[in-house]
C-alpha cells in the first residue's frame, strides 16, 4: 500500500473521475472549500493534500518547490486524476508534477494566479507586504473588510491557514527557490505574460475581472467551468 499525506477529501471513494487540488503558501486543503463540493457535485472524488510544512505537517529536507512536489507522487503512483488544480505556489508544484502525469490520456491543469516568474525586485516587494499582514494579525473580520466578497467561512479558513502553518515558511521558502523561476517547467518556458500565451494550441489564459489573488473563495465557478471545459472539450 502507498502511504499518502495528510488531505481533505470531497465525494464518493467510488466516483469513476479524480480531482486533485493543490494549496498555496501558507493556506491548507480547505482554500478550495468551495471549489471541491461543486467537482464532487458532478460526480469527481476531490483529494486536497496538504502540503509539507502546512496545516501542521512538518517540512521537508529543503523548501524547494520539487520537494514539495516529490512528497505528493504517491497520490499520483496511487491514481490517475482527469482535474489537477493548483492555487499561488499550488501552481508550481502542479507544474513541478507534469513530466509524471500519463502521456495515454488527457489531464485538464489549471493554474490559479501561480506567480512562474518573479524578479528580485518583485520578491522584495511581496515580502514587504507579507510582513505588514503579519504585524497587523489580521482578524477573520478583518479580512472580511478587506476582500468584502469573502465570506465568514473564507475567511476563517484564510485565517487557519496562516495560523497552523510554520512561522517560517514564507521567507524559507522564498529563500529556497532563488532565482523564483518555473516557466521552464511548462509549454510556456519562457514566457510570463498573458498576450503571449495565446499561441500555445492547449494553453489557455483567463481573466477575472473584479477578484482578488483568492479566486478560489470569491469566484470558484470559474475555475470549476475552466477546468470541466478542459475535459470536455
Amino acid at each position: 500500500m502507498t502511504a499518502v499525506p495528510s488531505a481533505s477529501q470531497w465525494g464518493s471513494p467510488t466516483a469513476s473521475k479524480r480531482a486533485l487540488l493543490i494549496h498555496g503558501l501558507n493556506s491548507s486543503s480547505h482554500t478550495f472549500h468551495r471549489v471541491a463540493p461543486t467537482l464532487a457535485a458532478k460526480g469527481y472524488l476531490v483529494v486536497a493534500p496538504n502540503l509539507l510544512g502546512h496545516a501542521l505537517r512538518k517540512s521537508g529536507a529543503d523548501f524547494l518547490v520539487q520537494t514539495l512536489a516529490d512528497d505528493l507522487l504517491p497520490y499520483l503512483q496511487a491514481a490517475e486524476y482527469d482535474i489537477i488544480i493548483g492555487h499561488s505556489m499550488g501552481g508550481l508544484v502542479v507544474l513541478s508534477l507534469l513530466k509524471h502525469l500519463p502521456k495515454t490520456r488527457p489531464t485538464s491543469v489549471i493554474l490559479v494566479d501561480s506567480s512562474v516568474e518573479l524578479t528580485a525586485e518583485q520578491m522584495a516587494d511581496r515580502r514587504v507586504k507579507v510582513y505588514k499582514d503579519v504585524k497587523t494579525n489580521p482578524t477573520a473580520e478583518d479580512y472580511m473588510t478587506l476582500n468584502p466578497l469573502w465570506t465568514r467561512e473564507d475567511a476563517i479558513w484564510r485565517l487557519l491557514g496562516t495560523q497552523i502553518a510554520r512561522v517560517t515558511n514564507y521567507d524559507d521558502h522564498m529563500n529556497g527557490n532563488v532565482p523564483w523561476s518555473f516557466s521552464h517547467l511548462s509549454a510556456i518556458n519562457g514566457t510570463s505574460k498573458l498576450e503571449a500565451v495565446a499561441k500555445f494550441k492547449d494553453v489557455r489564459a483567463v481573466i477575472v475581472p473584479n477578484t482578488s489573488h483568492w479566486i478560489q473563495y470569491e469566484f470558484p465557478e470559474v475555475i470549476v467551468e475552466e477546468a470541466l471545459r478542459n475535459v470536455e472539450e
